[in-house]
């Protein structure tokens, strides 16, 4: 099963030789406070208040998380939101498949190019779920980023659409931030995004 063929983020630890840790890693948020339109803001706001946009994977994905994402990535050029796409690096150990969101740049060919950022949906609010694919997802980006200029960062989301999570593999070291992002604070989400988003940048 591409990249969900892990049964647990421990697993994919060790397939790969990567340490786990739970740390705060997310630092002066507020300083990297971003502008969000009022009427931006206010059609988030309701959706996230609408059952409907809450009922299911599709709609949360769609109506909640997307818009989420490209208010953030909208800022952060030349990065791109790829949703659904390819991203197949080592069939045999497992990194292959359709991620739900990467951030990367377009090649001059139109493809996408290497993502330093993977962002998963929790599917039924099981985020432990959601990092072992997140991890796998981090993992092969980060093995084409080393063979293409050495040392790599990526970082990792993982959300419900209402709650988030934060996290990052560096040097074989897998750190996940132990606190929850929620939308009942939108603005400091939506500053926390944008804070990982720039770190995300600086990789390309």
């Amino acid at each position: 099963m591409p990249y969900g063929r892990f049964a647990t983020i421990g697993q994919v630890a060790e397939t790969f030789g990567i340490a786990l840790r739970r740390k705060w890693f997310l630092q002066d948020v507020k300083e990297n406070s971003i502008e969000v339109p009022d009427y931006k803001e206010a059609e988030i706001k309701k959706r996230l208040s609408n059952t409907a946009a809450l009922k299911n994977e599709a709609s949360r994905s769609n109506q909640i998380i997307t818009p989420i994402l490209n208010v953030v990535v909208d800022k952060h050029e030349p990065l791109q939101l790829w949703i659904e796409e390819s991203f197949n690096v080592d069939e045999d150990n497992g990194l292959t498949g359709t991620p739900d969101y990467l951030m990367a740049p377009e090649t001059a060919g139109e493809e996408m190019a290497i993502p330093p950022l993977c962002v998963i949906e929790a599917k039924q609010d099981k985020f432990d779920e959601g990092w072992t694919q997140a991890l796998a997802e981090m993992v092969a980006a980060s093995m084409v980023a080393a063979s293409k200029k050495g040392s790599a960062i990526c970082y990792g989301i993982v959300t419900t659409g209402k709650a988030w999570e934060f996290g990052k593999l560096e040097n074989s070291v897998f750190t996940r931030e132990p606190d929850q992002v929620s939308t009942r604070d939108l603005q400091y989400l939506f500053d926390t995004l944008n804070w990982i988003v720039s770190l995300a940048k600086k990789e390309i």
